[in-house]
């Protein structure tokens, strides 16, 4: 929610997404619904539109692109039915966005890119600045959704944060950290081209999800914190050498290509409670987050009729 260019990538994929919220009564295997949550429905041509581009960078680079493509399509498959689950649910509360808050977050994310590169990401997903906007409004509202089902029952106490500090304040007494994201992947070709895409703004964590083969994709790419000493010398390297904030050139090593970026570095010294009272705050609201999110949705997954037609993708 504080990555405004996970917003933006979130947002152009809810315009492939929301643009399927219709009934549709044509029989044609393109208008079939692959997913439908109540009366929300989006089609196989929808679905086919919005990962038309996964799926010629992916085709691209791989000698048997077929033997993946199906794992793939299903991942997306089912983000995109959490997200219409969402979305029901945020038509259930009658939340709402309101234009202030939608200007506010368009202002937020057009401040992290150059002018050309903020109208290049239209022209490269093929919509126009009102229908970004529009799907922005919704993505949005997906955020405001969760925070009103979740956030509001995960407050952290400064009893919690105290307790939090004395259990692991020692294990910060380390020597310099980083902060850091990965992305592993089988080849060269593979690698340019996802770190063409970031370097084009592309969201990290998405295209970890997407492309790499490393054990953290799952959590979009997210390392944690890597303390001095714990890689091998022809990662730590580069990695400590980076400044906050960058993306690594590609590395290569006996494991495949590897792409880097730090969104924090610690320098050694033990750290004080008021220094690190947000971070603490951060970890263990996560973590309560991750903890609430799976029945929640399961919750919300009981109540809505849900079709889900993984067949015909």
């Amino acid at each position: 929610m504080r990555n405004r260019k996970k917003i933006l990538t979130g947002a152009l994929i809810l315009f492939f997404l929301l643009s399927g919220c219709s009934n549709r009564s044509e029989t044609a295997p393109e208008h079939q619904a692959v997913i439908q949550v109540d009366d929300l429905v989006l089609t196989l041509a929808e679905f086919n539109e919005f990962f038309e581009p996964i799926r010629m960078s992916y085709a691209k680079d791989q000698t048997n692109p077929g033997a993946g493509m199906y794992e793939a399509r299903l991942r997306f498959l089912l983000q995109l039915l959490e997200e219409m689950i969402i979305l029901r649910r945020a038509e259930e509360l009658r939340l709402h966005i309101s234009p202030q808050e939608l200007e506010e977050a368009v202002h937020n994310i057009q401040r992290d890119y150059s002018e050309g590169i903020f109208q290049a990401m239209f022209i490269k997903q093929a919509i126009s600045f009102e229908t970004w906007k529009a799907r922005l409004e919704r993505q949005l509202l997906v955020e405001k959704a969760i925070r009103k089902g979740l956030l509001e029952k995960t407050s952290v106490t400064p009893e919690e944060i105290k307790d939090y500090y004395d259990k692991h304040h020692k294990e910060w007494t380390h020597g310099e950290q980083v902060r850091a994201y990965h992305i592993l992947l089988p080849s060269k070709k593979l690698a340019n081209l996802v770190l063409g895409r970031l370097k084009k703004g592309e969201d990290l964590a998405t295209l970890a999800r997407v492309y790499s083969i490393a054990p953290e994709s799952e959590r979009g790419g997210d390392m944690g914190y890597v303390v001095r000493g714990q890689l091998p010398k022809y990662l730590e390297k580069p990695l400590f050498s980076l400044r906050q904030g960058t993306v690594s050139p590609v590395i290569k090593t006996a494991y495949g290509y590897h792409i880097f970026k730090v969104v924090e570095k610690i320098q050694a010294g033990e750290p004080k409670i008021n220094d690190w009272f947000e971070k603490i705050k951060e970890r263990i609201q996560k973590k309560k987050l991750e903890v609430a999110y799976g029945p929640w949705l399961a919750n919300l997954r009981s109540r809505y009729k849900i079709r889900v037609n993984k067949e015909i993708i």
